[in-house]
């Protein structure tokens, strides 16, 4: 019997882990990075996301034909197809109401990256909102890359 409480109560606070809402646009960034140093990438990436991000997200999902891989043929986050990120520093974000903007720079595979996320604040918390890629031959933002897509 106390097996079973403590395996349900542990279950419980791993659910809340994972329902958790960030106070901070740096605690975001910290727990949606997180995944990439220890590799325990969970279902679903979409609790970081802001109510207009998923939508772009969504309205990809219904215009890729069945079976193809969509839009988004690499991670945005990364900007590769494969990772092996060290030194993370997630920069101060700049808050500007329930808006903010923070930067973010790592080496993968030992390149340097440097990602430039858009946050929002929305009624359970940071999330994110849009992110660019800081690079002087291919950069990109991940809405025009959805809009393109979209043809708008």
């Amino acid at each position: 019997m106390r097996l079973a409480l403590a395996a349900g109560m542990l279950l419980a606070l791993t659910g809340l882990a994972h329902a958790q809402s960030y106070d901070t646009p740096e605690a975001l960034l910290a727990a949606f990075y997180q995944p990439y140093l220890d590799d325990s990438f969970g279902e679903d990436d979409g609790r970081f996301r802001s109510q207009d991000l998923q939508a772009l997200y969504d309205q990809d999902a219904e215009i890729t034909p069945e079976g193809e891989i969509g839009t988004l043929d690499f991670d945005p986050f990364i900007s590769g197809q494969d990772y092996a990120i060290s030194n993370l520093v997630i920069g101060e974000a700049a808050i500007d109401g329930d808006w903010a903007t923070v930067v973010v720079s790592f080496d993968n595979f030992e390149r340097p990256v440097t990602m430039d996320y858009d946050l929002v604040l929305e009624g359970d918390g940071w999330k994110i909102d849009d992110v660019a890629f800081r690079d002087a031959t291919s950069p990109y933002r991940l809405s025009e890359i959805f809009a393109a897509a979209a043809g708008n």
